[in-house]
């Protein structure tokens, strides 16, 4: 797909999203080893999107992009791009009941899986598990590289 094919395909992608309250995370076109050409679009809602909502978004893109006349075949792969996106330090207090958090420090020292406890003055407080003994990980707004969703096993 050509540059401008794409960037035209981004817009539509987007304007959709804003239609629809989504936040597009990421476009991208490359070529998958097992399904070939693929245009990978990855959207959001406030780290909680749901199935039916990339439903419905796919359903409303599908025939727009359609329009753009293609011309070789291509897989468009919609999907959730919570994993993919930075969480915010401020976002942490709505997202901790349901979801665990993979956090990065500025050595890019990773921590998984975890549990998000609270935010004392720029202080974050996470709990994660080290052979079933609950530990605590405590570090400054200013030292943590990223925070993205963890995935509970």
């Amino acid at each position: 797909m050509d540059k401008g094919t794409l960037e035209k395909a981004e817009n539509i992608f987007r304007e959709e999203a804003e239609k629809e309250g989504l936040e597009v995370v990421s476009v991208r076109f490359f070529n998958d080893s097992l399904n070939g050409p693929t245009l990978e679009v990855l959207i959001d809602r406030d780290f909680s999107i749901t199935i039916d909502e990339i439903e419905k978004y796919t359903d409303a893109v599908s025939p727009l992009i359609d329009e753009l006349d293609i011309p070789d075949s291509y897989l468009l792969d919609i999907g959730s791009g919570g994993s993919q996106r930075d969480i915010p330090a401020e976002k942490l207090e709505d997202l901790k009941e349901e979801h665990v958090f993979d956090v990065t420090d500025r050595n890019g020292n990773i921590v998984r899986n975890c549990t998000y406890v609270s935010n004392e003055d720029g202080l974050l407080l996470f709990t994660y598990f080290v052979k079933g003994k609950k530990t605590k990980l405590k570090l400054k707004e200013e030292d943590v590289k990223n925070i993205k969703m963890g995935y509970k096993a």
